[in-house]
């Protein structure tokens, strides 16, 4: 079985590509904003909400041992397992004011987006199962690795 090349970057061919660099990254952050948009059929601020809340409880599971494979699966995770996240820390996460934060999960608690959950919120179990999601993965996925092959054209990213 072979290695699997190690991707690095080029600080003097970025550099020298600086605008293109630049230019090649901010757009796939725009078209993954996008994509996340459409997916879950929200506004941008509604986005990083729901991403936040969603994220936060796989960021536990990737810092805490896993021995099931939470993190990396498709499986449903149990209900012990779920933290809540309060308004502050998604506030606090987000940069967005406490208000503008309390009134955007008060709208995505309405449409199922997000769960009353103990001391906080937490996302609905159905989304990651969703296709529309399942979908913008993918789409998300192609975007980074075509970012990453123009990067590695460019001499900007080089494997090892």
């Amino acid at each position: 079985m072979q290695g699997v090349a190690m991707l690095m970057i080029d600080p003097n061919a970025a550099d020298a590509k600086l605008r293109l660099s630049g230019f090649l990254v901010a757009n796939q952050f725009l078209a993954t904003a996008a994509t996340l948009r459409r997916a879950f059929d929200l506004g941008h601020d509604d986005v990083l909400i729901v991403l936040t809340v969603a994220l936060g409880n796989v960021q536990r599971m990737l810092r805490t041992p896993d021995a099931q494979g939470l993190a990396a699966s498709t499986a449903l995770v149990e209900q012990d397992r779920i933290i809540p996240v309060s308004r502050r820390a998604v506030a606090r996460a987000t940069g967005l004011s406490r208000e503008t934060v309390r009134r955007r999960i008060n709208s995505l608690l309405l449409c199922g987006k997000l769960l009353e959950w103990e001391d906080g919120v937490r996302t609905a179990r159905r989304l990651i199962l969703s296709p529309q999601i399942r979908e913008s993965i993918h789409e998300m996925l192609e975007l980074t690795a075509g970012t990453c092959r123009a990067l590695q054209r460019e001499g900007i990213i080089i494997a090892d």
